[in-house]
């Protein structure tokens, strides 16, 4: 089922630490940044920003589907 894959990969270690690394190099470059460069920072935000959008999507449908499953049938 999709919703496990996607379980899977969120539990996944490696995944999780690449996730970071990403992060973590683009929150360095906007660190790192000339004050003026505004076109670099607005990338670092933007990419940033897609991934944690990525996960959070991601991560909402395993919490949905874990929902699902606790529903009452009636």
């Amino acid at each position: 089922m999709q919703t496990e894959a996607i379980k899977n990969i969120l539990d996944d270690q490696s995944f999780k630490e690449v996730m970071e690394d990403i992060i973590a190099q683009h929150t360095q470059m906007f660190i790192h940044s000339d004050v003026d460069d505004k076109q670099t920072r607005e990338i670092c935000y933007l990419r940033i920003a897609a991934v944690k959008e990525i996960l959070s999507y991601l991560e909402s449908i395993a919490v949905n589907d874990k929902l699902k499953n606790k529903q009452w049938k009636i």
